[in-house]
């Protein structure tokens, strides 16, 4: 860990938390936290060691920010792209505090990292969730990268408190990208006056239209759908479900069997079909009758041999 702070301050946390952690393999688990380090190590690099702290637990990596909220916001975008780790990230804005553990030893406390380890709770794996306070952040520093969060909800967690959530806008995000990309070939049209490079520029009419994704279900003999923790309806009747592009967490339950568990991203008029059967067991077990049957059967069978019959 780099050197506390000496004082209270307001500060960007990210919040890496590796989902399931505690019900996966102790062999699976020392592989995940390995490459959770690893990517950390590459997310932070650009970082000035002076503006970041990071804090260690046992699922997961909190990453205190001290710099610009847009250097946060960077780490998360860094973090998501790494598809192979189940991890839901939390991105807050707020005060931080050193504290020493007698146990634990130095370390850092505060509303910033609590809300940002509640946010990664929730998050689904492969996207993070921005707290409102860190949205307001953000758009002090960077109205241009405020604009690229979209709204995501609200979240109430066990302490009744209240959570405006937001998340990455890929859509404003790529016209963010866009609009870079003809900013520079206008640039350089001016420059050499090159008129072919205008025209390319003209070509780009605005954001491709995004169509909506195709869930369809084959569930037998049934099963409740449920996205993102939203109950959708029971299948059959329901077949088919149309969504916005992005990533889920979609289950589908009928008790008492265990119930199907998915994370997905779907792209732009992409379609998946769910197919399932919720069969019952064989039974491995016998009743007392039966058994009571067979041991007695066993027993004429014995004094048979033993009377040479």
């Amino acid at each position: 860990m780099n050197e506390i702070v000496s004082t209270p301050a307001l500060a960007s946390v990210v919040v890496l938390k590796i989902q399931e952690f505690t019900r996966r393999p102790v062999a699976e688990q020392i592989g995940l936290k390995a490459q959770l380090e690893a990517l950390v190590t590459l997310a932070i690099r650009s970082l000035p060691a002076a503006e970041r702290i990071v804090l260690d637990a046992p699922d997961g990596v909190a990453v205190v920010v001290l710099g610009s909220p847009r250097d946060a916001l960077e780490l998360a975008e860094r973090s998501q792209a790494a598809a192979d780790l189940p991890l839901g990230i939390g991105v807050n804005h707020g005060p931080v505090k050193p504290a020493t553990d007698a146990l634990r030893g130095p370390g850092l406390v505060g509303d910033g990292l609590a809300a940002g380890m509640t946010l990664a709770n929730v998050a689904t794996p492969g996207r993070f969730l921005a707290s409102r306070s860190f949205h307001e952040a953000l758009e002090a520093f960077a109205p241009g990268r405020a604009d690229e969060l979209s709204s995501a909800g609200v979240f109430t967690d066990s302490n009744v408190r209240t959570h405006e959530l937001f998340t990455l806008d890929p859509q404003a995000a790529n016209a963010r990208r866009r609009r870079l990309i003809d900013i520079g070939i206008l640039t350089v049209a001016a420059i050499l006056g090159l008129g072919t490079a205008a025209r390319f520029a003209r070509l780009d009419s605005g954001p491709v239209p995004v169509r909506p994704a195709v869930i369809a279900f084959e569930i037998t003999p049934r099963g409740e759908v449920v996205i993102n923790g939203v109950p959708q309806g029971r299948s059959p009747p329901l077949t088919r479900l149309e969504v916005d592009p992005g990533y889920y967490t979609i289950e589908v339950r009928n008790s008492p069997y265990p119930p199907l568990k998915l994370n997905v991203n779907l792209g732009s008029a992409e379609e998946m079909t769910i197919t399932h059967s919720f069969a019952k067991p064989k039974s491995t077990t016998k009743s007392k009758t039966q058994s009571a049957r067979e041991s007695a059967r066993e027993l004429v069978r014995d004094v048979r041999r033993q009377l040479g019959f």
